[in-house]
């Protein structure tokens, strides 16, 4: 089999010359004696052994073995902003439309109209789709989920995917407008009908993100709260089906018979196993108990791109940022925040720690989020890097201008500066970003920084009650529009874990303290959402220029994607465009 290169615009820049390997890979041959005629005792013998294979995962019904890094929080796809929970989500439940390594393609909508004006979309229904038990999948569970996101009493995680976008959703979460006026609606059984708030070319493609995807109304209510993790209540429409659910260890997923396509899925089931540590989760993947795996251990990235033939890369589109809570001193002070943003040495981090292809930050728009006309958001120069922006030089600390951004915040040579906590999810990567940033701020500013370690489930708990000074984090897009990224610190947004907003919002009970140097950044927001072409591109531009004056976050790098299947034991194994595992295509090799 070829290795497998996803090479977009990052990685082509920046990471091309690592990546050229082949090699091959044959199916197991069928033994003679699985040809022979047997006697009657023989016979028994090889059942047997097949019962002992199912029995441990082996022969033609052995589970994909897939390494997940964390343990999801939920997997409620109308309340989830979690990567590790998105790619769960996209085996167990499918959408109007379904992404897929060239973008998108239809999914339950057969087909759609759209309006004159770009505001309208009409969704019309395949008949043949069932849930897992049995019940047909109608365009009222699209209403019913949709409508759910934008509940003030169910208070989604993702509530900005239905309040940006759909006429009237916005009014019902802030309680001026009722469950009615949400324009998510059932014609009948086999239409769904979705007004807009403004023309929004790329939304077919949206659609296919786990958000919008739909639940079962009748289950959900039934079970309540974390409805999804029992097999019992979690009643899906996808390829897979929950199985089993083990708090710390694995998921079982297996075929969903109600599948409209379920003929074309070969896979019996998915084993997803929860593996923190990146070493062991490697080393059980080159021991053949691992098919698929991402997030590899760093000191190892180099050498596995160069020698396993079975490896994958392309560009993330998105950003790794360092987030600064400007609630608590000192980083409510921007020029404490310009200190540190401009003390950090990007490429060290990118070449010397994460060594995978990353590239260094100059702004918070990926390279890959393409304008209108397809070109690129950032200027990128020669040598794969992109050009000095915001006073962030990607190749180097700008030392100077970050001491010079100390004493004007009346701390000259770090004198009097208090010692800062820096927060991190427990997992290699951040790890070591985390330690080479204390390193940076230490010897650069001459600022006392303490590390501190949590589960990822807990840290991301403590960034959202904004119980941090400074902390990692990341935000990955579709490359189609800067809306999904920049999005993020737009003041109606419940994931705005700096705590940047200079309006109150009912959806970040945590928030206690505005800050109305943004007013200019949603400004520009609701300017690009209201636009298109080109007015909508420099609004962007605008609103990125609002949030790196203020610098409420500070991008490290435009992240790649790096990942292993093993295909001596798999193949058909898809990744979308963002970066998810398709698996309804896969099949063990025998």
């Amino acid at each position: 089999m070829k290795k497998r290169l996803i090479v977009s615009l990052l990685a082509v820049s920046a990471a091309a010359m690592m990546l050229s390997a082949c090699g091959s890979s044959e199916k197991k041959e069928e033994t003679t004696a699985a040809k022979a005629e047997t006697t009657a005792v023989a016979e028994s013998e090889i059942e047997a052994e097949e019962e002992a294979e199912a029995e441990t995962g082996e022969g033609t019904d052995r589970y994909l073995v897939w390494r997940l890094n964390a343990e999801p929080k939920q997997w409620d796809p109308t309340n989830n902003s979690e990567s590790i929970s998105d790619v769960i989500v996209k085996q167990l439940f499918e959408g109007l439309t379904v992404s897929t390594s060239e973008g998108f393609e239809p999914g339950i909508a057969e087909s759609w109209d759209v309006s004159e004006d770009g505001k309208t979309y009409t969704f019309h229904l395949r008949k043949d789709a069932k849930w897992s038990d049995g019940t047909p999948v109608t365009a009222k569970d699209f209403e019913y989920s949709w409508r759910r996101i934008a509940d003030p009493a169910f208070a989604s995680e993702a509530l900005q995917a239905m309040t940006d976008y759909v006429v009237g959703a916005q009014e019902y979460f802030d309680g001026t407008g009722s469950y009615e006026d949400i324009k998510a609606t059932a014609v009948d059984d086999y239409t769904f009908e979705v007004v807009l708030k403004n023309a929004t070319p790329y939304f077919p493609q949206l659609v296919a993100n786990d958000v919008y995807l739909p639940v079962n109304k009748a289950a959900v209510e039934a079970a309540g709260e974390g409805w999804e993790k029992k097999p019992e209540s979690c009643v899906s429409n996808g390829p897979f089906m929950l199985e089993e659910y083990q708090v710390g260890s694995h998921f079982l997923f297996k075929k969903n018979p109600e599948y409209y396509n379920a003929d074309e899925v070969t896979l019996p089931g998915i084993k997803a196993v929860i593996i923190t540590d990146d070493n062991t989760a490697y080393q059980a993947y080159q021991a053949g108990e691992i098919d698929v795996m991402d997030n590899l251990p760093s000191e190892q990235v180099p050498q596995i791109l160069a020698e396993d033939p079975n490896v994958v890369i392309s560009a993330d589109t998105g950003c790794r940022f360092l987030n600064f809570n400007v609630d608590k001193a000192p980083f409510d002070n921007v020029h404490v925040r310009r200190a540190v943003a401009y003390a950090i040495d990007r490429k060290q981090i990118t070449e010397q720690v994460l060594k995978n292809g990353s590239v260094p930050a100059s702004g918070f728009i990926a390279p890959t989020c393409v304008k209108t006309d397809g070109g690129s958001f950032r200027t990128m120069e020669s040598d794969g890097y992109p050009a000095e922006e915001f006073g962030i030089n990607p190749r180097q600390a700008n030392v100077e201008a970050a001491q010079a951004e100390l004493a004007e915040a009346g701390y000259p040579n770090g004198e009097g500066f208090p010692s800062v906590e820096l927060t991190y999810a427990n997992n290699d990567r951040d790890k070591k970003t985390s330690e080479a940033i204390q390193q940076m701020l230490e010897e650069n500013l001459g600022i006392t920084v303490t590390l501190r370690a949590e589960e990822s489930s807990v840290f991301n708990s403590t960034k959202n009650k904004g119980d941090y000074q400074m902390a990692p984090g990341g935000w990955t897009n579709a490359p189609y529009d800067a809306s999904g990224l920049i999005k993020l610190f737009y003041s109606q947004n419940g994931n705005n874990t700096a705590q940047w907003r200079w309006k109150e919002y009912v959806g970040a009970p945590h928030d206690t303290v505005l800050n109305p140097g943004s007013e200019a950044f949603d400004t520009a927001f609701d300017k690009a959402l209201a636009s298109l072409g080109t007015d909508r591109d420099n609004a962007w531009v605008e609103a990125e220029k609002a949030l790196m004056e203020d610098m409420p976050v500070t991008p490290l790098y435009y992240p790649s994607y790096t990942a292993l299947i093993n295909e001596d034991q798999v193949e058909g194994v898809e990744l979308t465009t963002t970066n998810s595992f398709m698996f309804k295509a896969a099949s063990i090799i025998e």
